[in-house]
């Protein structure tokens, strides 16, 4: 008897396609627990979102304010200045 012909060629492992184990189910109460993290991280999201267009806001209106208390200061002191173009920010 030879042992080439019983045994398998060692090359049919490597061309054989090796994918990763699929994730076992969770249990309910790990779902559960997901969905109440995904939950929060979208609440907290949602808050800094809103935060950020308020802070944009507010610093919008102070660079208005800013622009316009020069302004008046160059009219006082009889200053002529070309106007400079906004920035491209909005």
């Amino acid at each position: 008897m030879e042992s080439g012909q019983d045994s398998v060629p060692t090359s049919a492992p490597s061309q054989r396609a090796v994918f990763p184990p699929s994730p076992r189910p969770k249990a309910p109460e790990h779902e559960l627990r997901d969905r109440a993290k995904a939950a929060k991280l979208r609440h907290k999201a949602a808050r800094a979102r809103v935060k950020a267009n308020r802070l944009q806001d507010r610093s919008r209106y102070l660079f208005q304010k800013a622009t316009t208390m020069e302004h008046r200061a160059d009219a006082l002191d009889g200053i002529v200045r070309t106007p400079v173009p906004e920035s491209l920010n909005p």
